[in-house]
Formats: structure tokens, C-alpha cells, sequence
């Protein structure tokens, strides 16, 4: 039944109910019509997704690479990962085939660690998922050659025919995907570009949400990708797993890496940042909260639940965060100046006054203040 035919039979029932407008029938008819289309289109999109599911791997097993693992296997994709430890019980119980020796010396042509790792036939996509600070020195100790096509790689290029299980014949799909995931864009888009082959295709990611944030639906969250020009050679795969974010619902928004730093300085690190001030300030829960108040220490929380190296590589690898750290400067500067400026010209009654003293200071360096009662006050 379309939905202006229920709306009538509803009218005709009552002889009180007031004509529904007909232009608005058919607005309403029209968004009934083009969301169902839409939930079909998904619904198609995503069973041809799960007949074709990826091989990614996780380079960087810690708490966010569990993360997207999770993830990955809910929708039936095969993962793999390659961390440092020789073994992962998180990796076990996630179904996720686990390479330790990552950094250890493993890394060499010894079927072991990352040559084993990166050297599986099937592996359509890579995805470093280290700290910042570690990322170029991670990148530089992989054997990326072994994801590249030739001639850079043993891969067979785009379009070269392959034989594959019971003797079929299909096109060779070329180098790996190589992705990224840090917070920064501008520092691992050069790296990946200046040492990954070229016959390595490249996405620049950034999910804005982690295991925290990102915990339940990921409906509505912000997912920055760039695919970066000249290495972009798959375009079905890069789509593929593009789709991976698409169909959990996230906010798709692609966006070159300059653009992405010159908006994060100004959202995540100034979060990170004033959240490290709340921080350094010991605010702690009063009987008298207001709501504001306890949004702020929320922050505080959410920030300090994240490791000191995560604020520093935003600090030192976004070019532009240091222009939002002067400007915070300057900020608490001129507040500071405002406030003094009001006291001097303040010509109000005296009321209390508040005076320090060194003999106020307490010993963890605080300062008493010091009521004084106005001789005009009773």
C-alpha cells in the first residue's frame, strides 16, 4: 500500500479529519519511494560485498588494530596480522591468522615475521596501524616489494591472465592496497608515496573514532580517506574497501591530507590539548557539579585515557598544530589582560578583598587566599 492510499483510508474514516494537502502526499510518496530504492541499493551492495569478501592485513596488533579487526570479521573478510609479540590471544579469539616478529629481526627472506606476512598470495590490502612516532621507521623495516607487481614486484599486473582453482582463468588484480590509518595525513601520505612501489596502490585514512567512540553502531561517524592520484591503479578493490566503512554507515568524507591537518589542528588537537590543560589543572568531581562542569571532565577522561605519544605525534607531525598551541597561547594572554584591565577600571563598591600572602602557600605550592572584610560591610 503506498503510503498516500493509507492516509486517505485514515481521512475517509473520520468525515472531521481535515484534507491532507496534495502536494504533500506526493512529497511524502516521493521519500517513501526513494528510501526503499535506497535500502534496496544497500541491501544489493551489500550481498555482492559478502560474495566477494577481502584478505586485509593489519600491520600493528594493539588496541585500535583489534579494533578494526573486530570489524572486519563480523562482515566475513579474512584478516591476518603482523604485530611484535610471537603470539596473540586476542588474535586467536578473533579468528584472525597471527604473524608475530614485527621489528624483531624476523623480517628477513627466512619464511618468518613480515616476509611470511606480506608474502600470502591472496592479500588484497595492508593497513599500518601503528603510533605515529612509529610509523616511518615501521614502514621502512617492511619488505613492501613483496606486495608490488611487476616489474617493481612478483605480483602479475592488471590484467595479466592468471590461472586460479580448478584451472579457471581470471585477470590478475596487480599490486596490494597499502593504507594507512593515523591521525596525521600530510606525514604518512609522503612516506607511503615515497616507499611503497608504484605499483602499490595507496589510500590515506582517517577513521575520527576508535575502540571507545566507535564501540557500538558506527552510523553517522566521520571516516577521511584520500585516494592519492597516481596510485590508484585498482580502482574495484580501493572501492571494495572503501565499501568496508560505507556499509557499517560512517560519514564518508574524502579530503586531500593538507586540508585534513589544517582541520584537525583546529578539532583534534585542540581537543587533545585543552583536554592536557584540564588535565594538568587536577579538576576533580564537587556534591555541586553543573552539567558544563561535567562535560569538562569528561574530556579530561576521554583524552587521558589516550597515551601521551598520540598528542605528541599530533603535535609534531601536523605542521599546523603549533599555530594552534600559539594561539591558545595568546588566548589565555589576552583573557588574562581583560580581566586586569576590568579590575583596574572597576569603580564599584569595594566588597570582599582577597590578598595573597607567602605565608598563605601551602606546601604543595597553592596559594591561600585571604578574606578581608570591607570596614564598610557589616
Amino acid at each position: 500500500m503506498r503510503l498516500g492510499t493509507a492516509i486517505s483510508a485514515m481521512g475517509d474514516s473520520r468525515d472531521n479529519i481535515l484534507p491532507v494537502s496534495p502536494r504533500l502526499l506526493e512529497i511524502k510518496n516521493r521519500e517513501f519511494e526513494i528510501r526503499s530504492e535506497l535500502a534496496s541499493i544497500a541491501a544489493e551492495k551489500d550481498d555482492l560485498l559478502r560474495t566477494r569478501p577481502l584478505s586485509i592485513g593489519i600491520v600493528g596488533f594493539g588496541k585500535f588494530g583489534q579494533f578494526l579487526a573486530q570489524r572486519f570479521k563480523r562482515q566475513g573478510h579474512h584478516v591476518s596480522a603482523l604485530s611484535r609479540a610471537s603470539e596473540s590471544p586476542e588474535a586467536l579469539a578473533l579468528g584472525v591468522t597471527y604473524f608475530g616478529g614485527l621489528g624483531s629481526g624476523a623480517d628477513r627472506e627466512d619464511g618468518s615475521g613480515a616476509w611470511k606476512f606480506l608474502a600470502q598470495p591472496d592479500l588484497e590490502v595492508v593497513i599500518i596501524a601503528v603510533s605515529i612516532l612509529s610509523f616511518e621507521q615501521t614502514v621502512k623495516g617492511l619488505p613492501l616489494h613483496l606486495l608490488a607487481a611487476k616489474p617493481y614486484g612478483p605480483r602479475p599486473r592488471v590484467g595479466d591472465a592468471v590461472v586460479v582453482e580448478e584451472g579457471e582463468i581470471q585477470p590478475a588484480c596487480g599490486g596490494a592496497l597499502l593504507a594507512d590509518v593515523l591521525s596525521v595525513k600530510v606525514h604518512p601520505r609522503a612516506v607511503l608515496t615515497q616507499l611503497a612501489p608504484r605499483t602499490v596502490d595507496v589510500v590515506c585514512a582517517h577513521p575520527m573514532f576508535g575502540p571507545e567512540s566507535g564501540s557500538g553502531s558506527w552510523k553517522g561517524l566521520p571516516f577521511v580517506f584520500e585516494k592519492v592520484a597516481g596510485r590508484y591503479e585498482n580502482k574495484d578493490r580501493v572501492e571494495r574497501f572503501l565499501s568496508v566503512f560505507e556499509s557499517e554507515g560512517c560519514e564518508m568524507v574524502e579530503m586531500g591530507a593538507k586540508e585534513h591537518d589544517l582541520n584537525s589542528a583546529n578539532s583534534q588537537f585542540a581537543t587533545h590539548l585543552v583536554g592536557r590543560l584540564l588535565e594538568q589543572l587536577r579538576l576533580e568531581k564537587t556534591p555541586i557539579d553543573t552539567l558544563a562542569f561535567r562535560r569538562m571532565l569528561a574530556l579530561k577522561d576521554t583524552v587521558a585515557n589516550d597515551s601521551f605519544d598520540l598528542f605528541y605525534g599530533l603535535y609534531k607531525y601536523n605542521p599546523n598544530s603549533i599555530d594552534t598551541l600559539l594561539l591558545l597561547r595568546r588566548a589565555l594572554v589576552d583573557l588574562e589582560w581583560r580581566l586586569k584591565e576590568m579590575d583596574a577600571g572597576d569603580m564599584g563598591t569595594v566588597g570582599w578583598k582577597m590578598k595573597t600572602t607567602t605565608e598563605g602557600r601551602t606546601s604543595s605550592g597553592s596559594t591561600q587566599l585571604l578574606i578581608e572584610e570591607d570596614d564598610g560591610v557589616p
